[in-house]
């Protein structure tokens, strides 16, 4: 230590400054510290995915190859999702036979909210069903293709986060060679104007479980589920078996302004049921972007036992069951049976919060709960003739599927829907020529010539491409409910009574 008269060994970094010059550090000290204390949260979650929107609504949002989880519950298939495009890196940076890659961008809500639709399960479920599409279409079918690349898209819940995500897939197209797009999530309005500006862009989208009617004629827009007017007649079909075409139904319908799904359900339904058959009265209208459904189905359910009707036509989402079948297991008129009929949407019934108030009405109110669905995995031995082999041989045992998801479940239909989306986009790579030079524009101008010959041979049954987009005659299991919460087919239909299957071209002489 020096003496107190002495100088410092080590002499502090402010000793001997200017007085002046040391006020100002020290003020420019202050401030640093007040920008680190006062400045937002870093809006950088991962790269290509930033926090839009504020308070409540705010998350991250964006595009990623697998390495960002936006949600706890797809941590696993994310993880297989990264693995499998780095291994494409491997691959391409190593030259292997010339390897080169495209990229498809599974694009929907991963991270629901309260009151939506879908739920992590779904979710999970669609995206184990892509990552399937793409490991075969790398591994097991690859003919000289470029190989698949397959990006995950969170489009969060309000428009400003839509807009992000959509901007940055658009952005990033040329650089990570996004040829298209897959998955969209359900038929909402917000649904619509995402594939109307990846059209904008030149970019086609297959979506995997949209079924509105409202979707047909949008340009670039594929869809590998039947569209409402095939389960609508597929329903009417149902009803006019020798057990059921004596009953009368009744319709119970969502009018919420902004879900085409149940509006257009309820028009084709009533559009093709004989009106002779339809209850006296006008159909039970809510509005589900309204509180207190419970209240409206538990006052109406009086007005029910009026009409007396034997089964309802329930167009509606599979979130408002609980309120709908509550009161109904009260009702008076509870000595016949109650036959609850409705779209695809019921297939996440079981997955739904309150399902136990679902299973106690079916246990108790003499009540059956049926669905036109757009997959299940008993269709394949219930009626083999319109499925191809090669198709439904990834969900084998000890399958692709199996292997890395053999605890998640197939019954919801969700991974088949989402393994035919992707399967159908790289169908249409192909057919536009498969190598490094394809673009996303070569494969827009793919999507009409998905028919016939080149018809896409799906899990969920074979896709033939009307022009409008839609599926010629897709196949439309109808599926029970029972109380335990098991689901199990009753038969196999389509818009016309029989599912597509390509005819075999006859060999030329």
């Amino acid at each position: 230590m020096s003496s107190p008269s002495g100088p410092d060994a080590d002499p502090p970094f402010f000793k001997g400054l200017p007085g002046r010059l040391l006020l100002v550090l020290a003020a420019l000290t202050v401030a640093a510290v007040a920008v680190l204390l006062l400045r937002p949260d870093d809006p950088t979650c991962a790269e290509g995915v930033e926090k839009v929107g504020e308070g409540d609504d705010r998350q991250c949002v964006g595009l990623t190859d697998g390495s960002h989880e936006f949600h706890e519950g797809l941590a696993h298939v994310s993880e297989e999702i990264a693995a499998e495009n780095a291994w494409v890196d491997d691959q391409v940076e190593a030259g292997n036979d010339g390897a080169s890659y495209v990229s498809v961008v599974y694009l929907m809500p991963l991270a629901p909210q309260q009151n939506d639709s879908n739920t992590i399960e779904t979710i999970r479920h669609e995206l184990e069903g892509a990552f399937t599409a793409q490991y075969r279409a790398n591994h097991e079918e690859s003919d000289g293709s470029s190989l698949i690349k397959l990006l995950l898209a969170h489009t969060g819940t309000t428009d400003e986060q839509r807009r992000h995500t959509v901007e940055h897939v658009v952005e990033q197209r040329d650089g990570q060679r996004i040829v298209a797009v897959a998955g969209l999530g359900t038929s909402l309005d917000s649904t619509e104007w995402i594939v109307e500006e990846l059209t904008k862009a030149d970019i086609p989208s297959f979506g995997s479980v949209l079924t509105s009617d409202s979707l047909a004629d949008t340009p670039g827009l594929v869809r590998v589920a039947p569209p409402n007017a095939d389960q609508a007649a597929a329903a009417v079909r149902y009803l006019s078996q020798e057990e059921h075409r004596d009953k009368e139904v009744l319709i119970i319908q969502d009018v919420n302004e902004n879900d085409p799904y149940t509006r257009t359900l309820a028009r084709e339904f009533a559009e093709r049921f004989p009106a002779p058959r339809l209850v006296d009265g006008e159909p039970f209208e809510y509005d589900s972007s309204h509180t207190d459904i419970a209240t409206y189905f538990s006052v109406q359910s009086a007005n029910l036992c009026l009409s007396d009707p034997d089964v309802i036509y329930y167009a509606g989402r599979s979130r408002d069951l609980p309120d709908l079948l509550a009161p109904l297991k009260n009702r008076q008129c509870n000595d016949k049976t109650l036959t609850v009929l409705s779209g695809d949407d019921t297939s996440q019934a079981t997955q739904q919060d309150g399902f136990d108030e679902v299973q106690s009405a079916l246990r108790t109110g003499n009540i059956e709960l049926v669905y036109t669905g757009l997959a299940h995995p008993d269709m394949w031995d219930e009626a083999p003739e319109y499925f191809a082999e090669d198709a439904i041989a990834a969900f084998a045992d000890d399958g692709d599927y199996d292997r890395r998801f053999s605890n998640d479940t197939l019954h919801d239909g969700q991974a088949i829907m989402g393994y035919d989306a992707v399967r159908a986009a790289v169908r249409a790579i192909t057919t536009a020529g498969g190598g490094r030079d394809v673009t996303s524009s070569d494969v827009f101008q793919m999507l009409t010539s998905l028919r016939g010959a080149n018809a896409v041979p799906g899990a969920s049954g074979w896709i033939s491409l009307h022009n409008d987009g839609s599926p010629e005659d897709k196949a439309i299991p109808i599926i029970r409910i029972d109380q335990e919460g098991h689901l199990t087919i009753r038969t196999i239909t389509s818009a016309s009574g029989t599912p597509y299957v390509p005819e075999l071209a006859t060999p030329e002489p």
